[in-house]
């Protein structure tokens, strides 16, 4: 025997209520906010060196990095170079290179520095939070090592000094950095002097918490 499922529609029917001269419909609306986290995305492109340059010469080498992101970010920079007379290194980058001796083998834990200066630029941004676009002269450097790797919090900094950093609104800005070394040419040895430095970038979300809809 088939089982039979019996459906029964209710039709309702809504009655208009007599109310002085007119009829009066009832009727409820309501609103709800929907929101939705579209998160904040970083990407930082291949640093791109200008030619290598002589010791002294011109304002220095300079490396553009071109960061992408759609909020604002911080910039910290970091390195480390070897001592003058140790392989511990210290926690600054310097133009260093070892010494080496009359048959070219390398002398061991004596290392030869220059002078060297930093400077920082930012470029095709929307707005930043900080003192100006230029940290320590941008393209003619005037900051120490000491001062370029400083902790983003603290005053004297590059990151502080820019503070937080809203790109373009096409998401992009470029950061640049130039990077001078002196020698003094009796005492310095001639040769290719280095260093290693990074940049981090970090999210530093503006905004994240603010609705307006309401207002629209």
């Amino acid at each position: 025997m088939k089982n039979i499922v019996q459906i029964s529609l209710l039709s309702a029917t809504i009655a208009a209520v007599a109310l002085g001269s007119g009829n009066v419909l009832s009727e409820e609306a309501d609103t709800v906010v929907i929101s939705f986290d579209h998160p904040q995305s970083i990407s930082v492109s291949a640093p791109q060196n200008t030619a290598e340059t002589a010791s002294g010469v011109g304002n220095g080498v300079t490396t553009l990095w071109t960061i992408t992101s759609n909020n604002a970010v911080g910039i910290q920079f970091s390195g480390k170079s070897a001592s003058l007379t140790t392989a511990n290194a210290v926690d600054y980058p310097v133009f260093y290179k070892a010494e080496v001796d009359a048959t070219g083998a390398v002398i061991a834990n004596r290392y030869d520095h220059l002078v060297t200066s930093f400077g920082v630029d930012i470029s095709g941004y929307d707005s930043f939070a900080g003192t100006s676009d230029k940290w320590q002269g941008g393209n003619v450097p005037t900051g120490t090592p000491a001062n370029l790797v400083v902790a983003r919090a603290k005053t004297g900094s590059p990151g502080n000094h820019f503070n937080s950093i809203m790109p373009s609104d096409a998401g992009v800005f470029d950061l640049t950095l130039t990077s001078q070394g002196v020698g003094d040419a009796s005492t310095t040895q001639s040769g290719d002097y280095l260093i290693t430095v990074t940049a981090t970038v970090t999210a530093e979300e503006q905004g994240d918490n603010t609705l307006d809809a309401a207002t629209l």
